[in-house]
């Protein structure tokens, strides 16, 4: 049957391609993220950022040293905590201050791809359009 005007209908008549129960969504372009894109995301972090941490671990190290002596000398036992010691110590945090600045500016892998990510979403219009309901 193409047309049914001013008729009684008393059998079923299928409708093929009829939108019921219709919701509407949003669409937008997908980023093609490959495997070596995850992996910058993933593992893409600046070399200072890895010398920092390893430094910063280090003075965290030497200045876990400096709180035992610290507590020795507490406990009275003679314990020397010399002006190097903890000019070390102030070193050591401030050159990871400087390492962790510098892997901020530096560009690297991860900030790439997150950029490409970002402008490819901010360029890439968003559009509604109805879709086959749920029922």
């Amino acid at each position: 049957m193409d047309n049914v005007e001013n008729q009684q209908i008393t059998e079923t008549i299928p409708v093929y391609g009829l939108l019921s129960d219709a919701n509407i969504g949003t669409w937008q372009a997908d980023y093609p993220l490959t495997a070596l894109d995850f992996e910058h995301i993933k593992k893409g972090k600046s070399l200072t950022f890895n010398w920092a941490n390893s430094l910063l671990l280090t003075t965290i190290g030497f200045g876990l040293n400096l709180l035992a002596k610290g507590a020795s000398q507490i406990a009275g036992i003679d314990q020397k905590i010399y002006i190097g010691e903890w000019i070390a110590l102030a070193l050591g945090f401030v050159l990871t201050l400087i390492l962790y600045l510098i892997g901020l500016r530096l560009p690297n892998d991860r900030k790439k791809v997150m950029n490409n990510i970002e402008e490819h979403f901010n360029k890439s219009p968003k559009k509604r359009q109805v879709v086959k309901g749920d029922k």
